[in-house]
């Protein structure tokens, strides 16, 4: 797998782009790979793309995975950043996810990742897991604010079908965090955060100041990326999206072959306007309503001024000037907020 990925980017290799600003190790577990695996893959990147001198360089990692002597390995390599799949310092939580790691471990890594010096870390956190009080939510942030972790990412339990969990529910065997409750914790945590200077810069990010994600941000502001593995996606920041097959042995035996082994699609007009609608709203700096209508010719104060008027009386939306952007409860409804503004061809 190392190998092909290492062929993949050489087929990838730039010509004129600009410097690489971020890199991100993630999907799967990428903690796995071996220090010497890690070495082959940044000397493969290094010699075909130009490398940005102040790059954020992620590596995803299970709080299992990574043991004292693993974290001394990646300290070794150009890793700057951990984003550690924490999601619970409660055991209990934990079991019912099925993580493998426990609190302890979860609480261990993050000391040994900033006892060597990487303080560059972000952490996932799930609410609304059926269960969780209120009162366990709040002990949760509060341990990764004494963690001081400077990103925090965290998102709402949810209950798809065809999954373990969508089967137990549909046998009445688990049920779904009420919206209310979903809510609830998703303003403790705003609110906690933010008291401990946290800045709620995306609907499930927040950072200490100089510690937002660059990599994340990346992809809400629609810039050029590339992906490269079973099942990453590209996309070449004005219209073309590709995305790799997602079998592992296929992806390998195409590779090797020389056959394509990618899917790509280009994007409408509408479709265009509508991902960056919906990225727009994901963000504190919201959508720039000029931007919009000289970018994509739509006026959306004219076009859409009776939703606008009715989430900004629900509190849920703010107009200032030609800046339009939600608020906290407007995030937490966001999805269903921006369909109301998309268009169809």
């Amino acid at each position: 797998m190392v190998e092909a990925i290492c062929r993949e980017l050489e087929m990838k290799a730039s010509s004129g782009n600009e410097p690489i600003e971020t890199i991100y190790f993630g999907g799967g577990t990428p903690s796995l790979l071996s220090d010497s695996e890690l070495t082959r893959i940044f000397q493969t990147i290094e010699k075909h793309f130009e490398i940005h001198s102040n790059a954020e360089i992620t590596l995803e990692a299970n709080p299992d995975d990574l043991s004292a002597e693993k974290i001394r390995q990646l300290s070794g390599t150009p890793i700057n950043r951990l984003s550690i799949g924490i999601q619970s310092f409660y055991n209990e939580d934990l079991k019912f996810m099925n993580r493998a790691h426990n609190a302890n471990e979860a609480d261990r890594c993050v000391k040994h990742a900033q006892d060597i010096g990487l303080e560059n870390i972000t952490i996932d956190l799930i609410y609304a897991i059926p269960g969780l009080s209120s009162e366990r939510w709040i002990n949760n942030i509060q341990k990764a604010i004494a963690l001081q972790v400077p990103h925090i990412s965290s998102y709402c339990m949810t209950i798809e079908p065809k999954t373990v969990f969508g089967n137990r529910e549909q046998k009445g065997l688990l049920q779904q965090s009420p919206d209310e409750l979903s809510l609830e914790q998703y303003l403790i945590l705003s609110n906690e955060l933010k008291n401990s200077n946290f800045f709620h810069y995306e609907v499930s990010n927040f950072a200490k100041k100089g510690f937002e994600s660059k990599h994340n941000t990346a992809y809400w502001n629609g810039v050029p990326y590339i992906g490269v593995g079973p099942s990453a996606h590209s996309f070449d920041g004005k219209n073309r999206r590709k995305w790799n097959i997602s079998n592992n042995a296929l992806y390998l035996k195409k590779i090797a072959s020389n056959e394509p082994f990618f899917e790509e699609e280009v994007l409408s007009n509408s479709e265009r306007y509508n991902e960056t609608i919906m990225t727009g709203f994901r963000t504190a700096k919201g959508i720039d309503l000029n931007e919009i209508s000289t970018k994509f010719e739509v006026n959306i104060k004219k076009e859409f001024s009776e939703e606008i008027g009715k989430y900004i009386r629900n509190q849920w939306m703010l107009l200032d000037g030609d800046n339009l952007r939600l608020t906290e409860e407007g995030f937490f409804r966001g999805d269903s907020i921006s369909s109301d503004f998309f268009i169809v061809d």
